[in-house]
């Protein structure tokens, strides 16, 4: 029975992720991925890992870093290196303190003449070098809190309404207005992930307004660029140095194009990539041909960095919390049988068969 358990880790790709924020990698999982990849990637939950003491080999992927504060960061850090250091050929992306998040990125290539935007900390008092600005948050994905501010005077106002209104300034940055629209006024956001060191792009949203977060401009010689950018990666290089600077494996950039030199606006770890397949979506069958390119190319990626087939052998730690329980996941590993265990939602398959060898391990005492 215990060795049916340590088969179930056998070629592996755990998903870090925080609990709240697994629908990204659910929904792929669930739709895109489920003739491809859904078999061999786990979602493991951080409020999961930072209770766990044995972990099985495989690769781990640490995805949702800018949304885990400080001293989270610095613990998961720590089992970072002991995975590191375990000598079992373990294979790691992302790291939880050492990869850059949005702020130090987006100051980093400013200073080294990337980008031509630059950004403050609310926090720092430092004032602006030229508006108009907007205010966001630091981790967060939400885009823009306020609309374009284009004066001292009404930046002071503006952080004085957030601090009203009960919202922290510890986690807000002023950024640069920095227009990328062409002679028409249409605005372009491109995005690529990396995983492992493939780049693949992702899409190409058009839009008259300067914060794009989904396609508006969805006409036939829009749909025709998307594709191509999709198909011909033309600025892989540009964007895998991009990367390597910020020390990151797996996320998605969005950036947009200034002369040809990419204007970085952040670097997403826990991106949406597909979500819910539906072809009765008018949009989603207008750009079934990126879709299915992307797809193809995002499971390639995961085999690739997938490919060392490791055993399942365990790593011991030396300590762990039971801060963190999954009561729902709990309650289930001890009545169900272990073939079932595979018809949980993904988010809880792993708790469960953990739970299960706890469970048996203490019925041979």
């Amino acid at each position: 029975m215990l060795t049916l358990i340590q088969e179930l880790f056998d070629l592996m790709i755990f998903y870090l992720v925080r609990q709240s924020s697994a629908y990204t990698i659910v929904n792929y999982l669930e739709s895109w991925g489920i003739e491809t990849t859904t078999s061999y990637i786990r979602p493991l939950f951080y409020e999961q890992l930072w209770q766990m003491k044995k972990l099985p080999i495989g690769t781990y992927i640490f995805s949702d870093i800018e949304r885990l504060n400080p001293e989270e960061a610095e613990m998961t850090a720590k089992i970072w290196e002991q995975l590191a250091n375990s000598g079992k050929g373990i294979r790691l992306l992302n790291h939880p303190t050492r990869s850059k998040r949005r702020y130090e990125l987006l100051r980093t290539l400013y200073l080294k003449g990337q980008n031509q935007f630059n950004v403050y900390r609310l926090t720092e008092y430092r004032q602006p070098e030229k508006f108009p600005v907007f205010i966001r948050g630091e981790n967060d994905h939400r885009g823009n809190r306020t609309s374009l501010i284009n004066t001292p005077a009404e930046l002071d106002q503006a952080i004085h309404q957030l601090s009203e209104t009960g919202q922290s300034l510890e986690n807000k940055i002023i950024t640069e207005f920095c227009s990328t629209a062409d002679k028409e006024g249409v605005f372009r956001k491109y995005s690529s992930f990396i995983l492992g060191d493939k780049i693949i792009p992702r899409h190409l949203f058009f839009n008259y307004k300067w914060m794009i977060k989904s396609p508006k401009l969805v006409e036939e010689d829009n749909l025709l660029e998307e594709e191509k950018y999709v198909k011909t990666n033309p600025h892989e290089s540009l964007i895998k140095d991009i990367f390597r600077l910020a020390k990151i494996e797996y996320g998605r950039i969005d950036y947009s194009l200034i002369d040809g030199v990419p204007q970085v606006w952040e670097i997403n770890t826990n991106p949406m990539s597909l979500g819910i397949k539906d072809m009765t979506n008018e949009l989603q069958k207008k750009r079934t041909a990126t879709h299915k390119h992307f797809a193809h190319n995002f499971a390639l990626g995961f085999e690739e960095i997938n490919d060392e087939r490791p055993s399942s052998v365990k790593i011991s730690f030396s300590y762990g919390t039971n801060q963190y329980r999954d009561s729902y996941a709990v309650k289930l590993a001890k009545i169900l049988p272990l073939f079932l265990l595979k018809l949980l939602p993904f988010p809880y398959q792993l708790t469960a068969r953990l739970k299960v060898r706890t469970w048996l391990k203490n019925l041979k005492r």
